[in-house]
């Protein structure tokens, strides 16, 4: 496993290192962050994300992204998808911070599709496996795609895997 640290947002702390349950392998952390949704004008934040990926990603990755700053690494939406698209185990942390109304909650409901937490403990056994490949794609993309829910997290991937890969 690479050399990361933990990261704390919005008072929730991401562990360096995660051993999803019912898994076999302890994935890394790739980059965490918090999530706004836009409620009536204003932008509050909901969530804080975590990114957790096997340590395979890294030279999945290197191939094509080695000796690239952090700033092109964020700029570029291919980045992002070859982590979403890459075959090694992704898992993400989401953690709720700002509970939505039942309405509110429904309007968000495509962003939402990951389980969540309200204290930022993990849970002895999984909320949620997707085991089917398109749709964890879907979700991963939903986080840190093209229009991903955390510009933040899209960052701070880019930033620690310039590091990681250099």
């Amino acid at each position: 496993l690479p050399t990361v640290t933990g990261i704390e947002v919005e008072s929730i702390v991401f562990p360096p290192y995660f051993k999803p349950p019912g898994a076999t392998n302890t994935l890394f952390l790739g980059g965490a962050g918090v999530r706004c949704v836009e409620i009536e004008s204003k932008f509050v934040k909901v969530t804080v994300i975590g990114v957790y990926l096997e340590d395979k990603a890294i030279p999945s990755l290197a191939v094509k992204w080695k000796g690239k700053s952090a700033e092109e690494l964020k700029g570029s939406l291919e980045f992002y998808r070859d982590i979403t698209n890459g075959s090694f185990e992704k898992c993400l942390q989401v953690t709720t911070i700002l509970s939505l109304t039942g309405e509110q909650f429904s309007q968000k409901l495509a962003e939402n599709s990951i389980s969540f937490s309200k204290d930022g403990i993990i849970p002895e056994a999984a909320n949620v496996v997707l085991e089917i490949e398109k749709l964890g794609q879907a979700i991963t993309e939903m986080i840190i795609g093209k229009h991903g829910v955390s510009p933040e997290v899209k960052q701070n991937l880019a930033s620690r895997f310039s590091d990681i890969m250099n």
